[in-house]
Parts: structure tokens; C-alpha cells; sequence
């Protein structure tokens, strides 16, 4: 095999921000050979520990310091996620024709293995996992990584070394903030599940945030595939880029080459075969988000060479993740649903949806711009009391106002375990208290993970 690490080595690159990506990036270049210098807003005040290692490995930083001639004399700049991309500060280093290229760029040329990108505003981590375990239970090696868990960068490092099996498939979720300055990331299959209102916190306009979403698309070639949702016309819309060859998921109609709804049939069509995968009240997710899901997974199992006895065994047993509709326990015949990870307006219009009896909802956290009047359908149709928290409460509440809700119980809570309390006294036997925040977390946790944690950890200790 040819030395890889002699493209980067001894060159100035700078790896803007140092959470997970950011880390891994600076190992995977540093096993490249290149000079790296760490640079990230947040002060020094606020970075001591990182920087502490940093030191002790002797490796450059720059912390809180709005300074932008380290960039402009840098030979690349690495971004990490949670760095836009459109950060004023990068303008000097455009300006002296610096490249500036994502994380998942800089690990794409040192992956093994096809690779599956998996992008949308909900729903990728559930059908990266789904199909993770296919693949898994297929006997295909497979790594999941992405803004899953793993980094891309993490298994570049891994496919360089030997360290691991090397995968015939890598399966990687990939958000917005990931695809933005992507220039040659080319994934064997690009797949997009749905996509509406989040983030605008970050983009100008919803526009941009489609944009950066069609960007997994730009740099596909004869012989790679695209997966699209066949029921959302604006990703419909977004496919009309696309040179690959374009596969449907839809429940609403029959389509030519991909995976949708017969009646109550999930069927495939791939190549010449068409394929019953299963009945639809088999699957133990429910819901039509779920339902998605489901037939987004089978398209990219199938592709990749999975049995559909395989995809249907995992259909009929995969229970769902962690914080996403999450059954926590029924307490005095109310049913405690931790969903955390709805992070945006949608995840929560689609958990409400799929509730099956009256709900009090919690909601609130950061807000990302988000336009809280499109709850309002779902909550006429199936919310009976609604407890607001987070920086967003008062927000969320004069969008509800203003919809002439005079008769819903509303009520602000200072903390999660307030609404918890409140949660209990509101609600009766046979209702579902669910925690649906539709905001970030950061407002009162680290990430949605702790915030849904602590939701679980309040519950089970009711007495």
C-alpha cells in the first residue's frame, strides 16, 4: 500500500473546535504527520482541561481568541460540526485561498468499505442503527459512525492502522453542520430521509438549510445511489441535483425501484425482484415516521445484500433507541415516555402522533429558531395538558396563545423535576406523560442524552 500520511504530513493545518469531532480529527492528522493547531472561540477559562492535554502533548492552541491570522496562514483548515461554516472569522483565511474542509472530508480519502450517508432532520439515527443491526445479523462487517457516535475520522484512523475488521459497508449519519464544506465526500449510497424546519438558528433561511442537506448528493457519480422520501416534496425537489441513480421510499405510492406500502405490504423492488418484506402491523415500531424508517432501512439493507428474511426478522424486533419515544415505566397506570431527542418541532408533531391515548406534554429548551405554531395541530388533536421549561417556555407559550388554546391547561416549570411533579398531578390512569422537549438541550443539560437521563432517572425514583 502506498504511504497515505504523505499527502498531509509536515503541512500547517488548524482544526477549528475541539469537541468529539474535532479530537478525533486532530488524532487522524496527527498520525498523517501534519502540524496542527487547535483552535476553538471558547475561552481558555472554559478549556483548561482540554488544554491541559493539549500541553502535555505538545500540540499548538488558540483559545478564545478572535485572531484570524493563525487561520490565513494555515495550509488547511479542518471544521468541526459545531462551527459554522459562515463564521466571519474564516473570511481572511477564504480570502487567502486556504481550504476549509469538513471533518467527514478529511477522514472520506482513508475509509474501507462502501459508504452509506444517511441525512434528514429526523429519523437517521434510527435507520442507521436498523441498519446496522441487518447487516450485523446478515454476517456483513459494518461500522456505524457519523454524527451517531463515532466519528468518521475515528474509523479512518482505524482503517489506516489495522486496527480493526475492516468494514464492507460504513454507515454514517450525517447532519446539516457535517455536509457544509464538503468538496469530494462521495458516499456509495446517499440517503435522505425527510426534511423540515430546524436549526434556524444557524441558517439565514430554510433554503440554506436545504442546501447544506442536498450537498451529500453534489458528488455522486454513474454508479452510486441515491435514496429519497418519494412523500416529501422537498426532498423530492432536492433529488432533482442528483447523477446518481435515484431509489423511492413511499407509503403513499407504488414506486419503480426502492422499497413502499401496498395496503397494509411493505414490498421491495430492487432490480427485477419484487419482494413482500412484510406486513406493516409486524413492525414493533409504529407510527408513519417509524413506518419511514422502516422502509428507508430495507432499501439500504437490501442494496448492501442483506436477506429480506434478515430485514424482516430486525423489522419485527427492533424496539427503538434511547431518548426517541422511549418507554420508561407506567406509574399508577400513566405511562412515562422519554423523548428527548426531539429536538425540533417535527420529532415532536411525530411523537405526539404516534401516542395512542391523552397526553400531557413537556416541552421546551433551547430554541433554534423554531417556528412553535406548527405544534399546533397536533396538540388540538391529542395533548390534554402541556408543562413548559427552558429558556423557550414563554415562547412556546405565546405561539399557543395566539391560536386561542383558552381552554388547555398550560404550565411553566422552573425545572425537569417540577414538570415531573406537574406531569403526575395532570394527568389520570390510562394518559402518557410524554417529554417531547422540540428544542436543543443546552439551555439546562450537556446534550439531549443527559437531558433524557435525568427525565428517566426522576421517573423511576417516583415512590
Amino acid at each position: 500500500m502506498s504511504d497515505v500520511r504523505g499527502e498531509l504530513r509536515g503541512k500547517r493545518v488548524v482544526v477549528l473546535g475541539i469537541a468529539r469531532s474535532g479530537r478525533m480529527a486532530l488524532q487522524l492528522l496527527q498520525w498523517l504527520g501534519a502540524h496542527v493547531t487547535v483552535f476553538d472561540k471558547k475561552p481558555l477559562s472554559e478549556m483548561e482541561e482540554i488544554a491541559s492535554e493539549l500541553d502535555q502533548q505538545e500540540i499548538k492552541y488558540s483559545f478564545g481568541v478572535n485572531d484570524s491570522s493563525l487561520l490565513e496562514s494555515a495550509d488547511l483548515i479542518v471544521v468541526s460540526p459545531g462551527v459554522p461554516i459562515s463564521w466571519t472569522i474564516l473570511d481572511a483565511a477564504r480570502h487567502a485561498g486556504v481550504p476549509i474542509i469538513a471533518e467527514i472530508e478529511l477522514a472520506f480519502p482513508y475509509l474501507k468499505g462502501r459508504l452509506v450517508g444517511v441525512t434528514g432532520t429526523n429519523g437517521k439515527s434510527t435507520t442507521v442503527t436498523m441498519v446496522g443491526k441487518m447487516l450485523e445479523q446478515a454476517g456483513i462487517p459494518v461500522r456505524l459512525g457519523g454524527n451517531l457516535g463515532t466519528p468518521l475520522s475515528t474509523i479512518a484512523l482505524d482503517c489506516l492502522r489495522g486496527d480493526a475488521l475492516t468494514p464492507e459497508y460504513i454507515i454514517a449519519e450525517l447532519s446539516s453542520f457535517q455536509l457544509e464544506a464538503i468538496h469530494v465526500f462521495r458516499p456509495w449510497l446517499a440517503v435522505i430521509l425527510n426534511v423540515t424546519d430546524d436549526h434556524m438558528d444557524r441558517y439565514d433561511s430554510f433554503d440554506d438549510y436545504v442546501l447544506a442537506k442536498s450537498e451529500i448528493l453534489k458528488c455522486q457519480k454513474k454508479g452510486d445511489y441515491g435514496l429519497i422520501n418519494d412523500d416529501d416534496s422537498v426532498v423530492r425537489t432536492m433529488s432533482s441535483v442528483a447523477t446518481s441513480s435515484l431509489m423511492k421510499f413511499s407509503a403513499e405510492r407504488a414506486v419503480d425501484f426502492g422499497v413502499y406500502l401496498d395496503g397494509s405490504r411493505v414490498v421491495a423492488k430492487i432490480g427485477e425482484d419484487e419482494l413482500l418484506v412484510c406486513h406493516i402491523e409486524e413492525l414493533y415500531l409504529q407510527g408513519k415516521h417509524n413506518l419511514q424508517n422502516a422502509m428507508a432501512a430495507t432499501a439500504i439493507a437490501l442494496l448492501c445484500g442483506c436477506s429480506v428474511e434478515v430485514v424482516r426478522d430486525v423489522l419485527k424486533s427492533f424496539s427503538g433507541l434511547e431518548h426517541a419515544c422511549e418507554h420508561v415505566r407506567d406509574y399508577h397506570g400513566v405511562a412515562f415516555i422519554n423523548d428527548s431527542k426531539a429536538t425540533n418541532v417535527a420529532a415532536t408533531v411525530r411523537a405526539l402522533e404516534s401516542c395512542r391515548q391523552p397526553v400531557v406534554l413537556i416541552a421546551g429548551g433551547r430554541d433554534k429558531g423554531a417556528d412553535f405554531s406548527k405544534l399546533v395541530s397536533a396538540i388540538r388533536l391529542y395533548v390534554k395538558v402541556i408543562i413548559l421549561i427552558g429558556e423557550s417556555r414563554q415562547k412556546i407559550h405565546a405561539a399557543l396563545v395566539a391560536e386561542a388554546f383558552p381552554k388547555l391547561p398550560m404550565y411553566f416549570a422552573e425545572s425537569i423535576n417540577v414538570a415531573i411533579d406537574l406531569a403526575c398531578r395532570e394527568s389520570n390512569v390510562g394518559d402518557a406523560v410524554l417529554f417531547s422537549p422540540a428544542c436543543a438541550s443546552f439551555d439546562m443539560f450537556e446534550d439531549y442524552q443527559h437531558r433524557g437521563r435525568e427525565f428517566k432517572e426522576l421517573v423511576c425514583a417516583l415512590p
